[in-house]
């Protein structure tokens, strides 16, 4: 019985021996796997804080632009309800000017063909 005891622990050494050789190629891997995942992280931090902050200039001037745009746009309406207003005045002028030239103007032009045919009438009857 000593004996299957003796062969017992030694297998189990063994496995043990085993296991470790195994073991420490597969912990320097870890280790330098981890060793790398450290430098990736360093560089990654070095170069998120100039990208960080590049991108909150950029959201800054975004939001300047945005909000020049919508003062623009204001300005904008407001040049178009100064168009729209300047065409109802333009064409109240043209119908207060119709009203006060043209009709007055064709009045003078009926007037002026009657006394031309007047004229006429008058000048075949003293012809005559």
């Amino acid at each position: 019985m000593e004996i299957l005891m003796a062969i017992s622990v030694t297998v189990i050494a063994a496995i043990m021996v085993l296991i470790l050789i195994f073991l420490i190629p597969v912990l320097l891997q870890v280790r330098r796997t981890a060793h790398e995942a450290e430098k990736l992280i360093d560089s990654v931090r070095v170069q998120v804080a100039p990208v960080s902050r590049d991108a909150g200039l950029i959201s800054r001037d975004v939001k300047t632009i945005l909000q020049s745009i919508h003062r623009q746009v204001g300005r904008v309406e407001d040049g178009i309800e100064t168009v729209h207003d300047m065409a109802v005045r333009i064409k109240k002028f043209q119908s207060q000017v119709k009203r006060r030239i043209e009709e007055p103007i064709l009045q003078l032009a009926a007037v002026l063909g009657s006394v031309r045919r007047g004229v006429g009438a008058i000048s075949r009857i003293v012809c005559r």
